[in-house]
């Protein structure tokens, strides 16, 4: 299945704002209506900014699509990637001060060396002790 990107369609990011992504529906809206360029345009790039805006003006339906979006770059790498987490999700476990842990459904740990954590803006691939899943930790 493909899967079309709403963000790339109408020219936003994740990070962008309502009225960011109001104001590139509406630009884009102008330049694609069938009837201001029923010459040009066959009203397809028109139908799929209609879609983009309708998913991501809804709060609801575009934490839906984020949660989506973000399952199918998880399916298309190659590795197995159990989640996605932030570094305030790791803990201290034991005496252990300089190492950090995530629990893994199979009941071992994801453990992470406290320094790797302190670049900020970085993904870290983390093995599991026990298993062959992934976490990355994003900082």
């Amino acid at each position: 299945m493909s899967f079309m990107n709403y963000y790339d369609i109408l020219g936003c990011t994740k990070e962008s704002t309502y009225e960011d992504i109001k104001r590139a529906y509406r630009a884009l809206a102008l330049k694609y209506h069938p009837d201001k360029n029923s010459l040009n345009f066959d009203g397809t790039e028109f139908q799929y900014i209609l879609k983009a805006w309708h998913v991501l003006r809804d709060p609801i339906l575009r934490a839906e699509y984020d949660v989506i979006q973000e399952q199918q770059v998880l399916d298309t790498e190659s590795i197995l990637i159990y989640a996605k987490v932030s570094a305030d999700e790791l803990e201290v476990m034991g005496n252990d001060e300089n190492t950090l842990n995530y629990r893994c459904r199979c009941g071992g740990f994801y453990s992470l060396p406290r320094e790797y954590i302190q670049k900020k803006n970085q993904s870290i691939h983390v093995p599991c002790l026990e298993c062959t899943l992934l976490i990355v930790v994003e900082t």
